[in-house]
């Protein structure tokens, strides 16, 4: 059983951290960017036929980049020819990648009448001196009332990404983030590790890295809980 991947490179912003492939948002490039993606869905799925390949699928997963700069009726398409190409089951998960202040509740309702029935936000942090040190646009609220909108959506899966081992955090600094993260009850929590590649612009500023020990014991910090 396959799993798609959509991926959408367009941002508001370019946070510091970031060594994914993606842009800064122009809508004129954005539309031509989803005709090109419908067309290449299309193709795959016409080369799975021919050639006799696995076009079953449970999962649509649209990351990025941050997809929720699509317009509804564009995720829509997507997945329409995702559906025309490919076999997905009808109780398919269907996750959209979220910013917190790309989002409101109606558009949130819009993008599950598209037919996403998964939201996964880019938290990162729940402290401000750290949202900021990664150049993030949202606040610590602001992602507490995203999930909120996501609920009243109808979303009752929703994922929240952390980060950790971010400059000069402390365990108690990250664990206070992991808290905030648990107290809001999503379904699923993913943690990354901070990783600092030489063409991002983090890299072009000095920055004091907790030391590996630490790491490790965040590691263990919260995570059986």
């Amino acid at each position: 059983m396959l799993g798609l991947y959509v991926h959408v490179p367009f941002c508001s912003a370019i946070c510091n951290y970031c060594n994914f492939n993606r842009g800064l948002f122009d809508a004129a490039l954005k539309e031509r960017y989803v005709d090109a993606l419908i067309a290449e869905v299309r193709e795959a799925g016409l080369k799975a036929r021919a050639t006799n390949q696995e076009r079953g699928a449970d999962t649509i997963y649209f990351g990025g980049g941050t997809p929720s700069l699509l317009e509804p009726d564009e995720v829509a398409r997507i997945i329409g020819a995702c559906d025309d190409a490919f076999d997905v089951a009808d109780d398919r998960e269907v996750t959209l990648e979220a910013n917190p202040e790309t989002v409101t509740e109606s558009r949130l309702r819009a993008f599950r009448d598209a037919g996403i029935n998964r939201i996964s936000f880019g938290v990162q942090s729940f402290r401000e001196d750290e949202l900021r040190r990664l150049s993030r646009l949202h606040t610590a609220d602001r992602a507490r009332q995203a999930l909120a909108e996501a609920r009243s959506a109808a979303f009752d899966n929703a994922s929240l990404d952390l980060m950790m081992w971010l400059p000069g955090q402390s365990v108690a600094q990250w664990l206070e983030s992991v808290d905030a993260a648990i107290a809001l009850e999503p379904e699923h929590l993913s943690l990354y590790l901070l990783e600092v590649y030489p063409n991002c612009a983090g890299r072009r500023r000095p920055m004091t890295m907790p030391r590996r020990c630490i790491s490790r014991r965040w590691s263990g910090s919260r995570l059986q809980v």
